[in-house]
Order: structure tokens, then sequence, then C-alpha cells
């Protein structure tokens, strides 16, 4: 199988090694840095090797300028099975493919991708259902799941980019959700949403983050869409960088941004909080404030696993709240990319792809995390 893996590392900025992929085909994981903590390679290669699928994952750390020089090098490449898309390309990404399924095309997000026999990319989102099992699931090492029953739910959900838009789709889907309220740091983009979900449930609203504080305590369910918590470093379009590891995704954050010239992250990273203490102080204040004021009995939700506990998880279990990272969701969505996407003819010629094969690659991953 050819793949052009020269070309393919021409579009990265992180370095791959080509003795590691050798003969094998091709798939991986493309955002702004998943090689710095992405869990995906790991779990799809225990399940490459344990159905002897002759493949390799890789992650793919890339500009936005260079999307459609990857997408062409991968129509191209024979090799290549096809790729996980991440923050922040889940809604860029759709303007380098060919084709969309329609959940993705409505849902207008993006995290996995098909490269066809003909060399045509298509598109596919496996969030949102990802996300679904992982709440009626119960975690490793857990004796129940975070919800048992979606009958009344009231869920808010932080954020209104590509992973908020799959879990919004997907909650509006189930039956007798009891509410779902979008909130983003603008106005207008959680506003749009919502009048996208309107038109498959009247349960849904847009409020502003300031307003977090008056309608967290009415919600069953928070979960945070945002990168806000997230590690590492974030890099603007303007060049400049900034770290939103310091912040809570229940309060509004301002954090400044600073020159690529600093040098290394571990030197940037103090620094950045000495200049952004004020800000950092507020938002873990004001955050702390409001989980304190929510029920107990409501869970808090993080799709961000790097740190596996951000600082609005902690303090939601500092105060008595079921927190649940985004370990469970990427498993999910990585075992349903993996059997109904990805390698799903590599699964029907070995004859695999029977009930319960989800579940079992789910399984293998969850052990390789």
């Amino acid at each position: 199988m050819a793949t052009n893996f020269s070309a393919i590392q021409a579009c990265l900025t992180n370095g791959l090694d080509p003795a590691e992929v050798g003969a094998r085909r091709i798939a991986g994981v493309i955002g702004d840095s998943p090689s710095r903590y992405s869990k995906s390679p790991a779990l799809w290669n225990a399940a490459f090797d344990r159905f002897g699928i002759h493949a390799v994952y890789l992650p793919f750390d890339i500009a936005a300028g260079r999307l459609k020089d990857l997408t062409s090098v991968l129509r191209d490449s024979a090799g290549v099975l096809g790729c996980n898309v991440t923050v922040p390309y889940k809604q860029k990404i759709i303007e380098c493919l060919d084709d969309l399924d329609p959940r993705a095309a409505r849902i207008q997000a993006v995290n996995t991708i098909v490269r066809t026999a003909a060399g045509r990319l298509v598109g596919y989102n496996t969030d949102g259902a990802g996300f679904i099992e992982s709440l009626r699931s119960a975690q490793p090492g857990e004796e129940r799941p975070l919800v048992e029953s979606f009958k009344g739910l009231r869920v808010m959900i932080l954020g209104a980019g590509g992973s908020a838009r799959a879990v919004a789709f997907a909650l509006a889907e189930v039956a007798e959700i009891g509410e779902i309220v979008l909130c983003n740091r603008t106005m207008e983009a959680g506003a749009a949403l919502a009048r996208e979900i309107g038109a498959i449930t009247p349960q849904v609203r847009a409020i502003g983050e300031n307003d977090i504080a008056a309608q967290a305590s009415k919600m069953n369910l928070i979960v945070n869409c945002t990168v806000k918590g997230q590690g590492g470093l974030r890099h603007g379009a303007d060049g400049n960088v900034a770290t939103l590891e310091p912040y809570s995704a229940l309060a509004a954050a301002r954090p400044k941004s600073f020159p690529t010239t600093i040098g290394r992250e571990a030197d940037f990273i103090p620094l950045f909080q000495a200049a952004c203490r004020e800000d950092i102080d507020a938002n873990n204040d004001a955050s702390m404030a409001i989980a304190i004021s929510i029920p107990k009995e409501c869970g808090f939700y993080d799709f961000v696993y790097h740190p596996e506990e951000t600082i609005f998880l902690r303090q939601g279990r500092l105060t008595g709240h079921r927190t649940v990272n985004g370990k469970s969701m990427i498993v999910w969505q990585a075992a349903l990319a993996f059997c109904n996407h990805i390698c799903k003819n590599e699964l029907e010629a070995r004859k695999l792809n029977g009930p319960g094969i989800v579940s079992r690659v789910a399984e293998i991953m969850f052990g390789a995390w």
C-alpha cells in the first residue's frame, strides 16, 4: 500500500519516525498539537495489534494553513486508512473533504475521516454517540453510570464549537430530555446553535457567561466542551501563545497571550501564570462560588482529559459532586470510529463485525489507556 510518508511529514510540525511506519498502513489524529497529549495513538495501536491489522496510528500536529495540503496528500496515499480530527479543526476540516455523512453534515463538525478505495475523503462524527455511551455506561472502577436516566435531564453545555455541537445534537435526539442550556463565550455563537437544536427539540435555550451562576444550580449535568483547563500551549492566529490550564470552564477567562520567543513550555508556564495571576484568581474564585451553589446531585463532565483533573473537575470534586473527565468519551468515540468507519472493512474481512464488537474494542482501548 503506497503512502507518501515524506509528503505527510512535510505538512506537520511534529516529527514522525519512518521506521515506525515501515510497510504498515497509516491512520492518525489531526490537531494543532495532539503529539503533546493525545491518548489516541496508544488506544488505536492496541486495537490494531489485537486484531492483527497491519497499521500504525500517529499524531499529526498541523497548522491551520496546511490542512488542505495534508488532505491532498492523504487522498493520494493508498496506504492511509483514515484519520480522526481533534481541536481546533473539527469544523474547519470540512472544507477540505469530498463528502460528509448526513449526521456530520447536520452537526457541521467532523471527528472521523475515511479514505475510500477511490481516494475520496468522507467525514463522519462519532463524538455525540460516544458521549451518550459514556454517560449511560459505568466508568471502569465505578459501580454505576453518571446518568441513570435521561428523562427530565437538564444539561448545561459550555461551548459552541465542534464538540459542543455533537453533544447538543446527540442530547436533542434523546427522548424525554428535560432541557439543554447552551453557554458560550460569545452569546451569538451559542444562540445560533440553539436555533439549530430548536429544530429538533423546543427544550433548548442559550445564555451568556454572566448567567452561569444563576442557571447552574438548576442543572443535573454540566458539560465542558471548551478548551478551558486543557494542558499545553494554545497558539493564536496572531502567532502568540497562551495556556488555559489554570482556568475553570465555569467562569469567564481573559488570559493574555505572549510571543512564542519566550522559549520552552516549561519556562513559559510560570511566566504566564505570574502575568495572568489576577485573571486566574478571579476565574477560580468565581468558579468555586458557582460550584458551591450547585446541588450535589449535579454531575460535572469535562471533555478535557489532559490533565486528568482540570480546575473545573477539581472544584466539582471538592464540593461533593461526581466528576468525569474525557477519557470515557474518547474511548467510546474511538471504538465507534474504529468499528463503524475507519477499520470497518478490515473487521468484515476477518468476520469480526458481529454484535458486541464495539464494546470489545472499547474494553481493549480502556485497557491501553
